[in-house]
């Protein structure tokens, strides 16, 4: 069964149909320009994975099953061995799905409102409740310098233009993740999500970016206030508690599908992007039940 096939199970169709939307989705968000991907399991073949192709390569351009590619996840190598060229980086999705099973849909992006939380030596913490999916805490942040030393020490050399193209790197990178972590931060470099379905991982995805920017503002303002008043100390920067974040969590997962909807038809009327494949009807209502 290949996703190039002439007849494709309905399952597959479905994923592989949102899959394509959700690329146009990150771009026109702002979460990838010609650079960052999106990949899912084989939601029947699971041992296998799928993302699109370097040419087209943008997200954006991106707009039939032939602009995609089945890689096995043991070693990120096509299943077709005439595939055309693929993402340098498409181990960071092989690694985390052999990793981490439960893991459905991979978003890597290189968000400019992220970037500064990358190098800054601060966690983007939640302060809304649109992000409590982040953790009390914010995200853990790998170290990629750290993890090019590590690995020369082993004889394991590396260019280091900071780009996660080797099974060693990519493994690095999937380590970070906790059972039940959803997002790291790639030192210098960007930020990588994941979900069970495309819909949480996609907003997973653009929901850091939008708690990034407003974290800045709030610093921003935070700043701005204490030079105004240098003897009285204005309130530190408020963020969600642990049973907060917990609970937002909760919310942000069972809601994704609701945003999930506007996103789609939002691109499915720009011009710029084409699914060639069509967009799925009939998707998964969820909501809060209590």
């Amino acid at each position: 069964m290949s996703i190039h096939d002439a007849v494709i199970p309905p399952e597959l169709r479905t994923q592989l149909q949102l899959l394509i939307s959700a690329n146009h989705i990150l771009h026109h968000h702002g979460l990838v320009d010609a650079f960052g991907h999106i990949s899912i399991r084989h939601p029947i073949k699971r041992t296998t994975y799928i993302i699109a192709a370097y040419d087209p390569g943008a997200p954006a351009l991106v707009s039939s099953f032939i602009d995609l590619i089945e890689y096995h996840v043991e070693t990120s190598e096509p299943v077709d061995k005439d595939a055309p060229r693929g993402y340098s980086e498409r181990y960071i999705h092989g690694e985390i799905f052999k990793m981490y099973p439960e893991v459905n849909c991979v978003v890597h992006s290189h968000s400019e409102a992220v970037i500064p939380f990358t190098t800054g030596g601060m966690r983007p913490r939640p302060v809304f409740h649109m992000a409590g999916f982040l953790g009390p805490l914010g995200p853990p942040t790998v170290d990629l310098t750290g993890v090019y030393n590590e690995l020369n020490s082993k004889g394991l050399t590396h260019v280091r233009d900071m780009l996660i193209k080797t099974p060693h790197l990519g493994s690095k990178l999937a380590e970070a993740f906790s059972l039940k972590g959803t997002l790291i931060i790639d030192g210098k470099h960007g930020f990588t999500c994941v979900g069970d379905t495309i819909q949480n991982a996609v907003y997973r995805a653009i929901y850091t970016q939008k708690n990034c920017a407003l974290l800045r503002d709030a610093m921003g303002i935070n700043s701005y206030v204490r030079n105004l008043d240098s003897v009285n100390d204005p309130p530190e920067i408020s963020y969600l508690t642990e049973e907060e974040a917990k609970g937002c969590a909760r919310m942000n997962e069972m809601t994704a599908d609701k945003a999930f909807r506007l996103w789609l038809r939002e691109v499915e009327v720009n011009p710029l992007y084409r699914n060639e494949e069509g967009v799925p009807k009939n998707l998964p209502v969820g909501g809060m039940r209590d």
